[in-house]
């Protein structure tokens, strides 16, 4: 297990290895039951609570630094978004339909930009590009190959389409600025090949539109901003600590 984490560059805490096993086993059940999905909701913030509780002591002085870190960056950014669907909805005769998806949304914000920050911050921006590009390489493999087990052939040529996030992800390593233009016209590419740009409309959390452009276009974005801005600069946690203490 050792040689694993070893492998990927980061070993999480165990009230974190915990948590998303909860989290996983809430989302599943949910199937059967909506109420196991507060099963998810233990996972997700259960361990942070803890940790503050003073009852789980599982995470190193960086660790707690760059979590608490991720969580302010997750409160600026949920915080703004509020603010501006109340705006939306209180200054016309805007009528928001589905209040869960609008919950759906906000939990999919806060989680996403906690879990983009923490690795920009352990791991630094190229590779952190680089997990997130073979993460989305190997998902989007897998979903092609279980939507596609009755056609050989669809299989293949759909499964093809996962290389490019592996290409951009060796890309990322050696060039990363050249890699990061391209994942912004990639992610300009899908906004408005896939209709996300309608969010700007009468209902812009209509269709689930929200969560796919936190789930799909703002890691892409967010990736190549970073590269062009950073280029291969990497995190060094032990530097980071030393400088903090003095």
């Amino acid at each position: 297990m050792d040689r694993i984490w070893k492998w990927i560059g980061w070993q999480p805490a165990w009230g974190t290895l915990a948590g998303f096993a909860l989290v996983i086993l809430g989302f599943a059940l949910s199937a059967i039951d909506w109420g196991f999905i507060t099963l998810a909701a233990l996972g997700t913030f259960g361990p942070g609570i803890l940790r503050e509780m003073g009852l789980l002591n599982d995470q190193d002085e960086f660790q707690r630094r760059a979590s608490r870190k991720a969580g302010y960056h997750a409160y600026l950014v949920t915080g703004l978004l509020a603010f501006f669907l109340i705006a939306y909805y209180r200054s016309a005769e805007n009528v928001l339909e589905k209040a869960d998806v609008l919950l759906e949304l906000f939990l999919v914000i806060l989680w996403f930009t906690w879990f983009f920050s923490s690795l920009l911050d352990y791991w630094g921006p190229a590779r952190t590009v680089t997990r997130i590009l073979v993460a989305f390489g190997i998902f989007w493999a897998i979903f092609n190959i279980l939507g596609n087990l009755m056609s050989p052939v669809a299989m293949f040529m759909q499964t093809l389409l996962a290389v490019p996030f592996f290409l951009l992800a060796w890309t990322a390593k050696r060039w990363p600025r050249l890699a990061g233009g391209l994942l912004v016209l990639a992610a300009c590419f899908f906004f408005f090949t896939f209709d996300m740009y309608k969010i700007i409309g009468p209902d812009p959390l209509a269709r689930g539109r929200g969560h796919i452009i936190v789930l799909f276009f703002g890691p892409l974005f967010a990736s190549g901003i970073l590269l062009i801005r950073h280029g291969g600069r990497e995190s060094d946690n032990s530097d980071t600590l030393i400088a903090e203490e003095h």
